[in-house]
């Protein structure tokens, strides 16, 4: 710290940790539209080209998806990558990568379970 009215020298001083846990961007990654980095449902073929631009739009779609090209992200690890690159979430992508790589999963399984995980961050418990 300085004082410039003053001639003192300056002082160090020290910034306090907010005690609060950071969140970042929540409802921009839920709702908004993150750009260019969407995620797009493009299939083994390349076929479709389906823009998620956040994650409720990347659930609605996925519900909506077949079960080939679910599992083709699925298995590509598409979904952690994404959510660790675009969305900044690293506990997510952990927790969608341990699915991604549960083959016992099937399509509806796998798809109900990053639902969860998705929802378990992202939406606000009822009051």
């Amino acid at each position: 710290y300085w004082n410039r009215s003053t001639c003192d020298p300056a002082r160090p001083i020290s910034i306090e940790r907010p005690r609060q846990e950071r969140k970042r961007h929540i409802r921009k990654y839920a709702e908004g539209d993150l750009g260019d980095n969407s995620f797009y449902f493009r299939g083994a073929d390349g076929k479709l080209n389906l823009k998620a631009q956040n994650l409720m739009m990347f659930l609605h779609i996925a519900e909506g998806i077949d079960d080939r090209t679910w599992e083709h992200h699925l298995r590509a690890g598409d979904y952690s990558a994404w959510f660790r690159d675009q969305v900044k979430d690293q506990g997510l992508a952990e927790e969608a990568a341990v699915i991604e790589d549960d083959e016992s999963l099937d399509p509806h399984r796998s798809r109900a379970a990053i639902a969860e995980a998705v929802h378990r961050r992202y939406t606000a418990p009822a009051d």
